[in-house]
């Protein structure tokens, strides 16, 4: 087994052994954290976390790996110096699929805040990736 095949392992069995909303927000803290702020290859710090044949559709707009890939990298030039948190209000699992809502916050390097409200059906490989998301969205009012 490879070292990244171990991390993921690893990974998925600490997730697993967790509740569906403490695996929802791991899941998008760790992606933000290894993904968007991290220094690392952007590609190779996704594979950690989607299969190559990932298939997300966002309020109507179907997303594959290269979409998802081109959509990290402005990610990570607006999150650049700012914060991040998800909060899971529910999540319930059946079998590999999940389905949840929470709300991610972010406030971007120049201070602006962007509160999301998810709803998402998502699929997972035993080692924790997501292989397949249908999710809807809507912005949420500044407080």
């Amino acid at each position: 087994m490879s070292r990244l095949s171990e991390e993921r392992a690893d990974t998925m069995t600490t997730r697993r052994q967790a509740s569906p909303a403490q695996f929802v927000h791991d899941f998008f803290t760790d992606l933000t954290e290894q993904v968007v702020f991290a220094e690392a290859d952007t590609a190779g710090a996704m594979a950690k976390f989607y299969t190559p044949d990932i298939v997300q559709i966002s309020d109507g707009i179907r997303l594959d790996w290269d979409k998802l890939l081109a959509h990290m990298r402005p990610a990570r030039k607006t999150l650049t110096g700012g914060r991040f948190s998800v909060e899971v209000h529910e999540a319930i699992a059946s079998g590999d699929t999940i389905a949840t809502r929470f709300t991610l916050r972010v406030t971007s390097g120049k201070g602006r805040r962007i509160d999301t409200e998810v709803f998402m059906f998502a699929s997972f490989t035993p080692d924790g990736r997501m292989r397949q998301a249908r999710q809807l969205t809507r912005s949420l009012p500044d407080d």
